[in-house]
């Protein structure tokens, strides 16, 4: 057996980075009389079987929504390859080197970070926590994309024969979205000749991803400047609302550097000063609480900072 155990909780140091064969004898019978439950479904819709998985995970250490997403829907799709990509915070770690090989002989696509800078300050915002854990960084990258396209995204799930076509059942909460974004990027990357209704690979890859390093770059890495990991939805809200008008965050005086950072410590007390508002959503999508209503404020927002 070829698996190697990696460290969890304070016994680790007897199998940590050992092989099966090394284990002591007390750890291989433990290994060998554990218990799995498999679960073998049939005749089920693509959308109905995403949905018994997720309950199924539930018990024991559960995966998290973007990671049963990207597996779901990613297994054909270089965009998706592009946004688990541009969540790897650390090459060197054995989990990204092994999709990092994946990616290059399956879609010939390379480690996007390639700037030093940009890649360094991409790590140091996530390495070492604990949000990181479960994909967090590439929902982040999603999450601009989103915002950067959520009028189109808002068309399709409005659109019960479009989430039909996708297998996406939509129970109004923002995963539904999520996924139907991954959705329809996994739909146009194997129907390339049919017209794209989001982003397509190219202009992923060639255009927003510059654009979203280059954000990254001066929001998290200027000097003096301490933004939480935990605002990675509403930094990634702003990246995305700044790509439409292609705004250069290198190009941005004083004075709007300053009303954006504060708009993302503070977002609805900096919106009630530039007469908007801020929706604090709880999960859903639609509505004038929900997360499409919150995108769409962030454009305005953005809008009035930058202009």
């Amino acid at each position: 057996m070829n698996w190697t155990f990696q460290r969890r909780g304070p016994n680790s140091i007897h199998y940590a980075g050992k092989k099966f064969d090394q284990l002591p004898l007390a750890y291989k019978q433990a290994f060998k009389k554990y218990r799995l439950a498999v679960i073998k479904l049939r005749n089920l819709e693509d959308g109905m079987r995403l949905e018994i998985f997720r309950r199924i995970n539930q018990g024991g250490t559960p995966l998290s929504g973007q990671d049963i997403r990207l597996a779901y829907y990613g297994a054909k799709s270089p965009s998706l390859a592009v946004i688990r990509l541009a969540g790897v915070y650390d090459p060197d770690r054995e989990a990204s080197g092994r999709f990092l090989k994946t990616a290059r002989t399956q879609f010939g696509l390379a480690y996007p970070w390639q700037t030093l800078t940009h890649r360094e300050v991409w790590k140091d915002w996530w390495e070492d926590k604990s949000i990181s854990r479960g994909q967090t960084a590439s929902e982040a990258f999603l999450w601009s994309l989103i915002v950067a396209q959520v009028n189109r995204l808002n068309e399709i799930m409005s659109n019960q024969d479009a989430l039909k076509k996708l297998n996406v059942g939509f129970s109004k909460d923002i995963d539904s979205a999520l996924d139907a974004y991954c959705a329809q990027l996994s739909w146009q990357d194997t129907h390339p000749s049919m017209p794209s209704n989001l982003m397509t690979f190219d202009e992923m890859r060639d255009s927003f991803f510059p654009h979203f390093e280059r954000w990254i770059s001066h929001l998290v890495g200027q000097k003096g400047v301490s933004l939480p990991v935990t605002k990675h939805r509403i930094v990634a809200a702003v990246i995305g609302a700044a790509y439409p008008g292609q705004v250069d965050p290198a190009r941005l005086n004083e004075q709007q550097w300053t009303n954006i950072v504060e708009f993302i410590r503070k977002p609805s007390e900096i919106a009630k000063t530039l007469k908007c508002e801020w929706p604090m959503s709880k999960g859903r999508w639609d509505g004038p609480k929900g997360y499409r209503a919150q995108m769409d404020a962030a454009h305005t927002i953005i809008a009035k900072i930058t202009q």
